[in-house]
């Protein structure tokens, strides 16, 4: 049995979500109840820089990677309108008379 290939991205995208939900949910929310840091340690669960990220840096990130999207899009919007040729104008559509007559006849 084969996968599609948009089921593939579709799995990875979701396993990213979660581990990323996983991640936000264990430093934003577990970590900071009282003595729960003091548990892990006491289970010689040692928690390094990556296991026990900073609040405030979790805050950060999410803003961060928010402006660095929409300046990467402003950024190709941007090359797009400087790269792409201007459009031909249009002809002028103004029929005189003798063209209108000819154009009933027929």
């Amino acid at each position: 049995m084969t996968i599609g290939k948009e089921k593939a991205i579709g799995a990875l995208i979701f396993i990213f979500a979660l581990l990323v939900l996983l991640y936000y949910t264990w430093g934003l929310v577990i970590l900071q109840i009282p003595g729960v840091s003091d548990w892990l340690d006491g289970l010689g669960f040692p928690l390094g820089s990556f296991l026990h990220p900073s609040p405030d840096f979790l805050v950060q990130l999410p803003i961060y990677l928010g402006v660095v999207l929409i300046m990467v899009i402003a950024m190709w919007i941007g090359w797009t309108m400087l790269t792409t040729p201007a459009p031909e104008p249009l002809e002028d559509f103004n029929f005189d008379e003798e063209e209108a007559a000819e154009k009933k006849e027929k």
